[in-house]
């Protein structure tokens, strides 16, 4: 302890800490100034607790005026950015598109987002206008495509709620309630309906079934919901997550992007003004993309995407770095020089991947054979024109990692995988012209020809929008429209995503791509692989329900224990 305090001073503390005597304490109430009490408590001879009463605490009052001075002048002065890391608020961002979230929760240090599910949701709502709830792009609205943009939505959208009934039907069909099991008293065994005599039981019982049936046809038509559909995100982050989203958003090509930027921004200042007081449009970012997406199509204007495996670990140039040393025992240098420009084939790579539709491996062929000026015109286009430190160029320079995924699959795969935050993940935009994954389901119900005709609108949609609005064409993606995309990761963060993402309540889609991963591990290094002893390799027609029979023990345990208190 800092010093002991009189009884005045430990009724004043009390309102902000949780214990006013000991060495380890929670601090509360002091949202949008404690970090900068902890910014001067950094180098204040005394501990929290005594530089808040000595420094910010005036006539038993916090003064609030001294803190936002101190944070100005520690954040815009001296530049110290880790003190926005210790001020922290909770934002919600509700009716933006799915496309939009993820450039929110692509901002991955600092932050922790959380979506509304289009598992467990139908969004089959409308507004108060009676519309279905999809982005209308203001541009495109009051262009010529607006009728065109607003008939093929509708469409998509009437055909998802047409289908929920018939889908749950489906259901119903393949697991009758009679023949159900669920273990809903938590005891190891399943039991049926008709097995139970506790009316609680019962109840939950039929809840079960419910979600159960419900759930399964949530995971099916997921699959014709366009990233246009409005949705909800919540957010908790630090000071400096926030002042990059927002910068992020306001450089952003998309008006949406850029008009959650402004409206977050308000939103923000009322809480913690200083932290986010930065946040701007980023020129430096704005003019490198726009000569990064003429670039890449000048160099690969003669060169036809080629097909690839949906997942493809990338190899580390062995078979590459043996031609070129071949004919004699190579010296350490030339070892050297071929193992850093392997390297630098890898980077340039992905510096071009997301402007290109291009499997990464293709693209990273074609660079090997370039020369030097070729090269170069990437990189100085890449990295453009650095004024300041600030000007950082984008994340190809995170390459490098032992695994190196590129990967095609259906954007709701992509929208799951993407939440691990311990890589580096690169996106090619987003199109339904790379592919569409059909749920079988769909097709075992006699759905298949909706669910096509849901894939062929979306196509000619974005065909009509791409030639004037290039970046508004992705809201016409569908969920099971493929995303061509790299995942850079390293082994413990594999493990985790493997493990994790291959439980039996997992969604089939990533579970087959997560176990595909173990695989190309195991192919690359056996023992790597045995380590990833939770990986569950089996496959599951009913893959959550287990997991909500589970939930209600849970809430049975939970209501015995609350009745008995």
């Amino acid at each position: 302890m800092d010093r002991l305090f009189t009884e005045e001073e430990r009724r004043l503390l009390a309102r902000y800490v949780t214990d006013t005597d000991g060495d380890i304490f929670a601090v509360s109430g002091l949202e949008g100034i404690v970090g900068a009490i902890y910014a001067r408590y950094s180098r204040a001879p005394g501990g929290f607790r005594e530089t808040l009463l000595k420094e910010f605490i005036r006539e038993e009052r916090l003064d609030a005026k001294r803190a936002q001075d101190l944070i100005e002048r520690v954040l815009i002065a001296f530049g110290d950015d880790s003190v926005g890391e210790l001020e922290g608020a909770h934002m919600s961002f509700e009716n933006i598109s799915i496309l939009a979230t993820k450039e929110i929760e692509d901002r991955r240090i600092g932050g922790s987002p959380i979506e509304q599910s289009t598992r467990y949701v139908f969004y089959d709502q409308r507004d108060q206008k009676g519309c279905f709830r999809y982005y209308r792009d203001p541009e495109v609205m009051e262009s010529d495509h607006a009728t065109e943009y607003v008939a093929t939505m509708d469409f998509i959208f009437g055909t998802y709620c047409d289908l929920i009934e018939p889908m749950q039907e489906y259901y119903r069909g393949l697991k009758p309630l009679a023949t159900a099991a669920y273990d809903i008293d938590g005891d190891g065994e399943t039991e049926r309906l008709r097995d139970l005599r506790d009316s609680a039981d019962i109840k939950a019982f039929r809840r079960t079934y419910k979600t159960d049936i419900r759930t399964r046809a949530c995971d099916t038509l997921r699959y014709l919901l366009p990233i246009a559909t409005r949705t909800n995100v919540g957010v908790f982050g630090n000071g400096r997550f926030f002042q990059n989203v927002l910068s992020h958003c306001y450089s952003h090509p998309l008006p949406e992007v850029r008009a959650i930027a402004e409206r977050g921004h308000a939103q923000l200042d009322a809480v913690m003004p200083r932290y986010v007081k930065r946040a701007r449009p980023l020129d430096y970012v704005i003019r490198n993309r726009a000569r990064m997406v003429r670039l890449a199509a000048e160099l690969f204007r003669d060169v036809r995407p080629e097909q690839e495996e949906p997942l493809v670990l990338l190899d580390r140039g062995e078979d590459t770095l043996a031609a070129r040393l071949a004919g004699g025992a190579p010296d350490a240098a030339a070892l050297r020089r071929a193992h850093q420009d392997e390297a630098d084939c890898l980077t340039i790579s992905l510096m071009l991947y997301p402007y290109l539709t291009h499997p990464l491996r293709q693209i990273r062929r074609t660079i090997r054979v370039w020369d030097e000026i070729m090269r170069r015109r990437v990189i100085e286009t890449y990295v453009g024109e650095r004024q300041t430190r600030r000007d950082r160029p984008g994340r190809a320079f995170e390459g490098g990692y032992p695994y190196t995924f590129d990967l095609l699959t259906d954007f709701g795969t992509y929208k799951d995988l993407m939440r691990h935050r311990m890589s580096t993940q690169l996106r090619q935009r987003f199109t339904p012209l790379l592919g569409f994954s059909l749920p079988p389901d769909l097709k075992e119900a006699g759905f298949a020809d909706r669910a096509e005709a849901c894939r062929d609108r979306a196509m000619a949609l974005y065909r009509r929008l791409t030639p004037d609005f290039p970046e508004a064409a992705s809201y016409a993606t569908l969920h099971g429209s493929l995303v061509r995309w790299v995942m850079g990761i390293n082994d413990r963060s594999l493990h985790h995503l493997i493990e994790l993402r291959t439980t039996p309540q997992g969604h089939p889609s990533y579970r087959q791509v997560a176990q595909a991963m173990y695989r190309a591990v195991k192919e690359r290094s056996p023992w790597r692989a045995e380590v990833m002893r939770f990986t569950d390799h089996d496959d599951y027609s009913w893959s959550r329900a287990a997991s909500e029979a589970r939930q209600r023990a849970k809430e049975r345990e939970l209501d015995s224990v609350s009745g008995a208190s």
